[in-house]
């Protein structure tokens, strides 16, 4: 064949592209642009928001979907909502994960002699309507919902006769009944951390998941940021386990499970006995001595340290006291939460730090005892909905109790346990392709809107609510509507445009909710309704005398939550910011129990308790106390979907579940012989800095003393940062910005939302458990903890991610050039030069460059979540962190394109966008005035990581501040 030009070429394809498009079409056809009239707000190349709420968890926290060409690629904070402003958890950032998982339920499913097969809509909406207008009774299990939602399944539920129950698996029962007992107010309050100055936390993981984690990690930072001209504020946390909130605490009393009770008990003793209270509360004094003595056994805490912490407490400007943790229930948790309330209330912080007429939606969910009574009352002429939520999976015995339903219908994004059980699964649309609102707490009304299209053949919920009711011929209409709405988009927009008409509507559409009428400040606290004496109602600590015998620990995954998540590979590839273990759970051990019973380091050990037992990898460690065994929940999933199945252990079935249901329970621990099963995969060998200095701290009277200016010498990467004697080469020359960032080590909780934003934004793959244990993890950001200098155990975190160097190690090594300074000193790398040496990461003293190993593929339909913006790489390519560059150049171009000078701030990395705690500052070094540059020339806490290799990078680093003890 003669060689074909260029021109020759573009003329016969350009003829055949004609031809075909005037064939007749014979299916259908998908335009790349199918917007003959294109919408306003939508063009093409171009990036839109939607706002919208999160609700991957009940915190409810505003959100931002950026959109572009018809798919949703990434969730942001909304900076506008009040309960995270701008920031997220790695829960939130694993939404558009959720939308796209390439496992979720796509088509209706019908389970007939025990298997289930494809059906459709119609079928599934006549066959269950035709068995409620039998008479059947209509019982509604639904994960929690306020408003619009909420109003249908209860009229639905009504209509039918039937019982409507919010369950969740962490319900905060335990708070709810002691504040029941003593201000008759059945609610989870609002909680005033920013404002407080001294912090008592009993188990309450409020960094990770108990109630409000973002909320509550940003007034934390806050509250606890070194403050130059006044007392530092101080935490105390008392639990049987070094969580990621214990080691935030400036003093962490290990105590073993359920004993936090008995702690708060004696500090409200000596509050009330030395004078210290605020309100009287002396009448109780009689009820703890009682509890007290029943207990027969008190933790062996030095009872000079009980007297300071509840001396400082009492005294306190505006102490708070939070009562954990979010899986407990049962009577020792009840007792602890009565404690907790009571200090509260002795010290004066009801109605201070804490709001009750500011009740948090969770105090909404059903009780223990609630969902028992409905699961056991099912009847076989009953239809029972469950809706969105998994109690096959996270409550012993609710799936023998499904099955007294005549029919059990399922609306569920996931063929989870619970569908698996299902007679109809009806798959609904995922939060981020749905109408809906939610409201976490009152005067707080966040709106949710599609941010796509359906990707499936999926329904909303509050559709197939509507839609039933007229099929059973009782439609459903609005309180003060005689007509029944066209459809749930019709019944929500009425009742937001309600107050202001059409403005309304459209002015939540674009902030993504109304929040302009919320409490400006907190009410008068409530009066005790106790009128004789105080009942505690757990029995005294029963001792452990075999060595093989320990107290059982179950906490939430920070990444999971309940396992609702588990099927995310950013989230099973994220690791647990304690043990840093990733893909998988395991089970905390304490170094004089694993010796007695000679379990060794991974090995694996089975857990049993009186309902269940489970065998995971031992992890050897302190943190625990002696004969206390702890384990994470949200693993071992037997359905959810592929990446979840079959990865590591429900820690569920060792709990009481709708049975007695409780967090506390005694346990045997056994080695299991020839240690066969799940191993532990940990991505940080190791805690101990070994000398190296890497993660500094100062005390926090030395830094008081210290002027702005003073500290640490810097290595800027700019050319006053150059000396002839110790630089073989010349400054680079930067003519228009020097882009660097400081990273804030004493906001840093090591939550890790930093590292799953930055998955979501750079297109990172997921490579699964078995090669990132073979140390081929692709994380461009990673959060590793370090042991603390002192004779306690705790840790801190440091951020870590390419520095950006300018004079970077692994630019003059690289034979191809793939490794480059570019003109506004990014170290960048060109992946299409990249031969893969790997002289570059050998060359690196900060290790934190990644090599591509696989071609990796992402299950349809996750590829429509990769940014467009960012190259996706394929094997043998290296690459790392580039501080966001496709987020500088959209930045640089909306300057260019307005005619202006880029702003200080404008720019915000992707790590820095959804940091819940403001860790890190972007910007441009040679702006004196950037605040960038303002840290690194005066903040006293400044120093760089490896300093005396003169590497010269960008990041500067500000030490943790040491609060001594007192």
């Amino acid at each position: 064949m003669p060689d074909m030009s260029r021109r020759t070429f573009l003329w016969v394809t350009g003829g055949s592209s004609i031809a075909l498009a005037t064939d007749p079409p014979r299916k259908l056809v998908n335009k790349l642009i199918p917007k003959v009239i294109p919408p306003e707000n939508i063009r093409p190349g171009s990036w839109t928001i939607f706002a919208t709420t999160c609700r991957e968890c009940p915190a409810g926290c505003g959100m931002h979907l950026s959109h572009r060409d018809g798919r949703v690629t990434k969730a942001e904070g909304n900076p506008a909502h009040p309960v995270n402003r701008g920031a997220l958890c790695p829960r939130g950032q694993s939404a558009p994960q959720g939308l796209y998982d390439p496992d979720r339920l796509r088509q209706v499913l019908y389970r007939g002699g025990g298997a289930s097969r494809p059906s459709d809509w119609q079928d599934a909406l006549s066959a269950i309507s035709t068995r409620l207008i039998s008479g059947g009774r209509a019982v509604i299990l639904s994960s929690l919902q306020t408003g619009a939602l909420a109003e249908v399944m209860a009229g639905f539920a009504s209509a039918f006769r039937g019982e409507l129950l919010f369950y969740e698996a962490f319900n905060y029962e335990p708070m709810r009944a002691a504040h029941q007992e003593l201000f008759g107010l059945p609610v989870v309050p609002h909680h005033d951390l920013e404002n407080s100055d001294y912090i008592l936390s009993f188990a309450a993981d409020f960094l990770e998941t108990w109630v409000s984690p973002v909320s509550y990690a940003r007034q934390f930072a806050d509250m606890h940021g070194f403050r130059q001209s006044e007392a530092q504020n101080r935490m105390v946390y008392v639990g049987p386990r070094l969580s990621m909130t214990a080691s935030n605490a400036d003093s962490f009393i290990q105590v073993p499970p359920g004993q936090e009770r008995l702690v708060a008990a004696t500090l409200l003793k000596l509050v009330i006995e030395r004078g210290w209270q605020k309100n009287d509360l002396t009448k109780f004094s009689g009820a703890l001595d009682r509890m007290l003595m029943a207990a027969g056994q008190v933790p062996a805490i030095a009872q000079a340290t009980l007297l300071q912490v509840a001396q400082s407490f009492a005294n306190a400007r505006a102490p708070l006291a939070l009562a954990g943790p979010s899986a407990a229930t049962g009577a020792v948790a009840t007792d602890t939460a009565l404690c907790v309330a009571l200090l509260n209330y002795a010290v004066g912080a009801v109605g201070k730090t804490v709001d009750f007429s500011r009740p948090h939606a969770l105090s909404r969910t059903a009780r223990e005892a609630e969902v028992f009574s409905l699961l056991g009352s099912l009847g076989a002429n009953d239809v029972l909905f469950v809706h969105d939520t998994n109690p096959a999976y996270s409550r012993n015995g609710a799936a023998a109790q499904l099955k007294r339903a005549g029919t059990v219908v399922y609306l569920g994004t996931m063929p989870d346990e619970t569908a698996q059980l299902s007679d109809w699964v009806l798959p609904i649309d995922s939060p981020l392709e749905s109408w809906g609102e939610y409201e976490p707490e009152p005067g707080v009304r966040g709106l949710m809107q599609p941010g796509m299209g359906r990707i499936h053949d999926t329904r909303g919920a509050g559709d197939l609510f509507l839609k039933l009711a007229r099929l059973a011929r009782r439609p459903l209409s609005r309180e003060g509507s005689a007509e029944p709405p066209a459809d749930f988009a019709s019944w929500l927009k009425a009742g937001w445009s309600a107050p202001g008409g059409e403005a309304s509507w459209t002015g939540a559409l674009r902030t993504g909710g109304d929040w302009s009428t919320g409490p400006k400040s907190a009410a008068a606290q409530p009066a005790l309704q106790v009128k004789g004496g105080l009942l505690f109602a757990a029995a005294g600590v029963t001792p452990l005398p075999k060595p093989d015998q320990a107290e059982l620990w179950a906490w939430p995954s920070i990444m999971l939550y309940d396992g609702r998540l588990a099927n995310r590979g950013w989230l099973q590839e994220a690791p647990d910011p304690v043990s840093f273990v990733v893909w998988g759970n395991w089970v905390d051990v304490n170094p004089r129990q694993a010796e007695s019973l000679g379990i060794e380091e991974g090995e694996m050990v089975q857990i049993s308790t009186a309902t269940g037992s489970l065998r995971a990898p031992a992890r050897i460690t302190e943190e625990v106390g002696p004969q206390t065994v702890a384990v994470g929940l949200g693993h071992g999933h037997t359905a959810l979907g592929k990446t979840a199945k079959g990865i590591g252990a429900n820690a569920f079935v060792l709990l009481g579940g709708v049975y007695s249901g409780s967090t506390f329970a005694s346990c045997r621990i056994a080695k299991v012989p020839g240690g066969a099963g799940d191993l532990m995969t940990a991505t940080a060998p190791t805690r101990d800095q070994l000398h190296r200095e890497l993660l500094q701290a100062v005390p926090a009277s030395e830094l008081r003393v210290m002027k702005p200016g003073e500290g640490d010498r810097l290595d800027l990467p700019l050319a006053e940062g150059y000396r002839p004697e110790e630089d073989m080469y010349p400054a680079h020359e930067h003519k228009k910005h020097r882009w660097g960032m400081a990273i804030d080590l004493q906001r840093c909780i090591g939550c890790g939302a930093c590292a799953v934003a930055c998955y979501a934004e750079n297109n990172i793959p997921v490579i699964g458990k078995e090669q990132v244990g073979g140390g081929r993890e692709m994380a461009w950001l990673r959060v590793p903890p370090y042991r603390m200098p002192g004779d306690r155990l705790r840790y801190a975190w440091l951020p870590l991610h390419c520095q950006h160097c300018d004079a970077a190690p692994c630019e003059p090594v690289c034979p191809v050039f793939a490794a480059v300074h570019s003109e506004e000193g990014l170290n960048a790398q060109i992946y299409n030069r990249c031969i893969g040496t790997r002289y570059c990461s050998n060359n690196c003293p900060y290790k934190v460059r990644r090599f591509n190993w696989l071609n990796v593929q992402w299950r349809k339909p996750l590829d429509l979540q990769l940014n467009p913006e960012v190259t996706v790489r394929t094997r043998g390519v290296m690459e790392k962190c580039t501080f966001c560059v496709q987020r500088i150049r959209q930045a640089e171009y909306r300057a260019s394109r307005e005619r202006r000078q880029l702003q200080d701030g404008e720019i915000v990395p992707a790590c820095a966008q959804t940091c819940p705690t403001g860790v890190f500052t972007f910007g441009d070094l040679l702006d004196p005035d950037s605040r960038v540059s303002r840290i690194a020339a005066t903040e006293p806490r400044r120093y760089q990581l490896l300093h005396e290799l003169h590497t010269k990078p960008a990041v500067t680093f500000l030490r943790r501040v040491e609060v001594e003890r007192g």
